[in-house]
């Protein structure tokens, strides 16, 4: 980016006229109870994300709104993950003559575990975060893409400010060594700069990461010493301003450097820089002097961090009247957390559903160059990521769904003009379908067994030796299913007639493991593993004899059992009564498969009220809108805004899980703005606003599409009519071409949930097997019957098929299918 003050120039001009929503936003929402919500200063999309780190079992975002004392405010940190500690490197901490017994710097308090400091109630807003510290040190810190900056105001007549640099000390204690620290006078400051490395493992992936800095302090420093722990005692090599002094940090040596400086003017104030790079000392270096040019412009870099907030979130705006302030926390507040990540895909599992479409609209530049990057992962490494963080290779927790990432940008209009090569993307998505690769963090596992069989066996080991836990069979074996009806979107908007069928067909193996048989609260047909001879797998563990539990991972049974990883279970974070729900691409069958349009309502009621949903996991999101599937939109207003209200508040604790990089805070934007995204195709399931008027404006095209709720109040939330573009609307859902090309979708709001909108046969979202997503030969699996997915279908001989041994036995027998 520009130095700070040509942002403030440019950016400032665009905000005369427009909405202040940072000041909605309240990033300590999440930030206790499990939320894991980072609230540190950071830009949308920056590198550099400084905060304070709690001394807590709960900081894998740093801090955490619960008392405990802080152990430095760190320059890197991940948003919302599960996992361990994620990142928190580069500590600074303010000290006293409390912490360092009469200023002697080798009696000061270095270890990380025992320096924590106590505080008070911190402040934080868009690029900016405060905490005062108990010794009487206020800690306020900036940021610009790969640059914090820091200010310490110390208490009147302190006469040595004393600072800690951490070297070596990250929030999980991973360091693996390959550290150096160096420091040297800086002629361009005519003060101090200290570089360093070092070497750590990932909090959820494989091999390790390094990471550099630049600190730089615009004084000379009075008296300084490196120190290094050993044995739990610390050694000390004096520092000379002059000299320049060089150390390699080894692994089981926590290290760092104590700085004191004598006061200057007020004596109060300390400001110093802090660049950070994945790739070198020097790059780092070059970020800071290039980004803030002035150490001493603390509040210029602030107004600039904050306009740039306000310019991105900018790109929705509404219109507030009637809405109270705590709901437009919330939402403003939802969707700050969704836009400050780009380099790190901390994981596609939650981030595809929900704030990747996100990007789509408010943001289709930087989802491009997530695309580009993605591609070319691809390139470098020879498989999309299905997780990715630090540079290493995340854990993999279901299907490839970068896969669905890729085609919901394709079927959105990111192609001419974004430089994406989509021929490279298609060809790592088809080696994500065909290629074994080491599912734990890359492509897929199986891919041989479901080719032979049409499902994935439970206890399946086709994998290759170095990797993939053989779990998960039900719910990857979903997974992977819409990921090649993905595959086929793509195909078909390349052109790519047979893999457009091929991979069509392929997305329906999900009913090789629908159980018609199986029964549960009073409801038939559920998912359910299969073992390699084709009968039912029942897991001794949780099921009795032949008795298959699909509220097994539910919160009201064994919620903790399915993970990834051996032992875990034939499904993922998540039940059977919830994955059973899982065909987005096909509803329509699946509504059949289920008994019907009023079984499916009635089993979707029962699913919710008997507690077998789980809104803190990412697959808990969509079902909550599929009642507009059956035609009764009206109840989707009722499910969404009971989960809004039941999971979501403008407290410490407000969300129902971890925020998975803004998954959570997506969920409830999504639900504020009116409307739900059917990730990776271009379908967007229609609720209700929360705002009378939304509008958004695209940044490429510059189309305005504005949504109007006429009439909308707390009594007149569900829609009786509609009109797009001034004529007459009936469907209850939208495609992606209103953000597109823009227009205007009026929505007439009433307190009828009895409004015949959106309830004909002709109203409901696109599936397959109705002629949905142009392919009007798909026939539904219901009426097929055959040799399983792997052989050859009608349609990739050019014809449709149909017909067959119906739904009684073909998950037993497979399927086939036809797409024209």
């Amino acid at each position: 980016m520009k130095a700070y003050h040509g942002l403030v120039s440019v950016v400032l001009l665009t905000l005369v006229a427009a909405q202040d929503p940072a000041q909605f936003v309240n990033p300590f929402i999440g930030t206790q109870n499990g939320g894991h919500v980072f609230p540190g200063a950071t830009l949308p999309w920056g590198s550099v994300k400084p905060g304070a780190d709690s001394r807590s079992g709960d900081n894998q975002a740093g801090f955490v709104s619960d008392g405990t004392p802080i152990t430095g405010i760190s320059q890197l940190h991940d948003d919302g993950t599960g996992g361990s500690s994620s990142l928190g490197q580069f500590a600074l901490l303010p000290l006293t003559h409390t912490e360092c017994a009469n200023n002697d710097l080798t009696r000061c308090t270095v270890d990380h575990s025992e320096r924590a400091l106590g505080h008070g109630d911190p402040v934080a807003s868009p690029g900016y975060f405060s905490i005062p510290l108990n010794n009487g040190v206020q800690a306020e810190v900036t940021v610009t893409e790969h640059t914090a900056l820091h200010r310490f105001t110390y208490k009147a007549g302190t006469d040595q400010l004393l600072l800690l640099l951490d070297v070596t000390s990250d929030l999980a204690y991973r360091y693996q060594g390959d550290g150096k620290v160096t420091v040297s006078p800086n002629s361009k400051t005519h003060g101090t700069r200290i570089t360093g490395t070092g070497r750590w493992i990932p909090s959820f992936g494989q091999n390790t990461y390094q990471a550099y800095f630049c600190f730089d302090a615009p004084r000379t420093f009075a008296h300084a010493k490196y120190y290094e722990t050993s044995a739990g005692k610390q050694t000390y090599t004096d520092l000379e301003q002059s000299a320049e002094f060089e150390k390699d940090v080894q692994r089981s040596a926590p290290a760092g450097v104590l700085l004191a400086f004598a006061p200057e003017k007020d004596g109060r104030t300390l400001e110093v820089r802090m660049g950070v790079s994945w790739t070198s000392a020097e790059k780092a270096c070059a970020y800071a002097e290039e980004e803030i040019p002035d150490i001493s412009a603390f509040d210029g870099v602030h107004a600039a961090a904050r306009a740039k907030w306000n310019q991105v979130l900018g790109a929705i705006e509404v219109d507030a009247t009637g809405v109270s302030d705590d709901t437009q926390q919330l939402f403003w507040t939802s969707l700050y957390r969704t836009e400050p990540y780009w380099d790190s895909f901390y994981c596609i599992w939650d981030t595809f559903r929900v704030v990747h479409p996100l990007y789509a609209i408010t943001a289709p530049t930087a989802q491009a160059q997530i695309i580009r990057a993605l591609i070319d992962i691809y390139a470098h490494t020879g498989w999309l990521p299905d997780c990715r963080m630090s540079l290493d290779k995340g854990f993999t927790q279901g299907g490839s769904n970068a896969d669905s990432l890729l085609a919901d940008s394709f079927v959105k209009g990111l192609k001419e003009g974004f430089g994406i090569d989509w021929e490279k993307g298609f060809e790592a998505m088809v080696k994500d379908a065909t290629v074994m690769g080491d599912f734990e963090v890359e492509g897929r596992g199986s891919v041989n067994s479901r080719a032979k069989l049409g499902f994935i066996p439970a206890n399946d080991n086709d994998h290759p030796p170095s990797g993939g836990a053989n779990t998960r069979s039900a719910s990857r074996l979903l997974e992977y299913a819409y990921n090649d009806f993905d595959i086929a979107l793509v195909a078909q908007g390349l052109g790519k007639k047979p893999e457009t069928a091929h991979y069509f067909n392929k997305s329906n193996d999900w009913f090789n493991i629908w159980n018609p048989d199986a029964e549960h609260s009073g409801f038939k047909g559920f998912i359910q593993p299969k073992k390699a001879d084709g009968g039912w797998f029942f897991d001794s563990r949780y099921d009795h004899g032949d008795v298959f539990r699909p509220d097994h991972c539910s919160p009201v049974f064994g919620h903790n059992d399915c993970y990834g990883g051996w032992g875990g279970g034939e499904f993922y974070e998540a039940s059977s009564w919830e994955y059973s729900f899982y065909v987005p691409h096909d509803m329509a069958s699946l509504v059949v498969a289920m008994g019907g349009p009023d079984t499916f309502s009635s089993r979707l009621d029962h699913f919710f009220e008997a507690g077998f949903h789980d809104m803190g996991d990412e697959p808990g999101f969509l079902p909550t809108y599929l009642y507009n599937y059956v035609g009764q939109p009206a109840k989707t207003v009722d499910r969404v805004d009971a989960m809004v209200a039941m999971y979501y508040n403008t407290s410490v604790n407000g969300l129902p899980g971890n925020d998975d990089s803004g998954s959570m805070g997506a969920y409830a934007v999504w639900s504020h703005l009116g409307f739900y995204p059917v990730a990776g195709q271009d379908t967007y399931l229609l609720n209700r606003p929360y705002f009378p008027k939304v509008t958004f404006r695209n940044e490429v095209t510059g189309s305005v599409a504005i949504i109007i709720a006429s009439g909308l109040s707390a009594e007149n939330k569900y829609i009786q009519s509609a009109t797009l573009n001034g004529e007459k609307y009936t469907k209850n859902w939208i495609s992606h071409d209103l953000f597109t090309y823009g227009g205007t979708l009026e929505l007439v709001m009433g307190s009828s949930k009895d409004s015949k909108w959106g309830t004909g046969e002709g109203d409901l979202p696109p599936s397959l097997s109705t002629g949905g997503f142009g392919c009007l030969a798909c026939v539904s699996p219901l009426k097929g019957g055959g040799a399983g997915s792997s052989g050859t279908s009608g349609a990739e001989s050019g014809g449709a098929v149909s017909g067959g041994g119906g739904v009684e036995n073909a998950p037993n027998k497979g399927w086939q299918r036809g797409c024209g």
